[in-house]
């Protein structure tokens, strides 16, 4: 994962001509970037909402996050790279609004909200790249161009934002999750989340019941025979981990509404 500094990140977005931000349909606020909008807005680019990975909530959640963008009056979308979700319909309205070709577009947002897979996505099993789009800023080598529709090219690699603030999700995107510091306090905090929203999916999910977050931990190092041979202890880092992991994979089920109190 590369992240890109905020100068490379604005010179990207100018040479676009469209910004699809790609953001994560269970926590669309917090994924969100105002810096990233405030760019594109000023750059006069054209900017577009993805609601992706809709797959992991219910579509009616999905729809109700659409209607709140554009309310706003942004243009939204909500997708699935894995379902394929919505893909068409995206597609489609790019080739009925983009008037101006040949015409860019660039996908933008945090990391581990899908970005690469709704790349793909939209390249599509038929898609065949063309001519190098030279000196791509934060990148060894130039990215490539892959031709969606007639006259309009995705760049191939996408403008990952640096993750800021200190809200979990951001916390979580950005490293690795091996990298990590403090995984117990983090993987403590998003079983109380799930939890609130769900009192049932620790057990659900991991066959617990224990609802006390430390000793969800211990009983889960615990199952999964992570504990150490000389002092007997559980390895509750590594049961942090992997409730981390299940989360971004959203193997615990957690969504919020736009009328939700975060």
């Amino acid at each position: 994962m590369m992240l890109l500094s905020w100068s490379n990140l604005k010179r990207l977005i100018g040479r676009a001509d469209v910004v699809l931000e790609v953001i994560e349909a269970r926590n669309p606020p917090v994924t969100r970037s105002a810096k990233v909008e405030k760019l594109v807005e000023e750059l006069g680019k054209i900017l577009i909402i993805i609601i992706n990975k809709c797959d992991l909530i219910p579509l009616h959640v999905c729809k109700e996050w659409q209607r709140h963008f554009e309310a706003q009056n942004i243009k939204a979308f909500y997708v699935s790279s894995l379902t394929l979700t919505g893909i068409r319909k995206l597609k489609q309205y790019l080739d009925e609004t983009v008037v101006l070709r040949p015409a860019t577009i660039l996908l933008v947002g945090y990391p581990k909200v899908g970005k690469s897979s709704l790349i793909n996505a939209l390249k599509g099993s038929k898609s065949a790249s063309t001519s190098p789009y030279p000196g791509s800023p934060g990148y060894t080598k130039s990215s490539t161009l892959y031709k969606i529709l007639p006259g309009i090219y995705m760049i191939d690699t996408p403008g990952i934002i640096p993750p800021e603030g200190s809200d979990i999700e951001m916390i979580i995107r950005r490293a690795p999750v091996e990298k990590i510091q403090n995984p117990v306090r983090i993987a403590q905090r998003i079983i109380e989340i799930v939890q609130k929203f769900d009192s049932n999916i620790i057990n659900h999910v991991y066959h617990i019941r224990s609802t006390e977050p430390l000793e969800v931990l211990e009983e889960l190092a615990i199952k999964r025979g992570w504990v150490s041979k000389r002092s007997k202890e559980a390895n509750i880092d590594e049961a942090a981990r992997a409730i981390i992991r299940d989360y971004l994979r959203g193997k615990l089920t957690y969504y919020i509404l736009p009328s939700s109190d975060r």
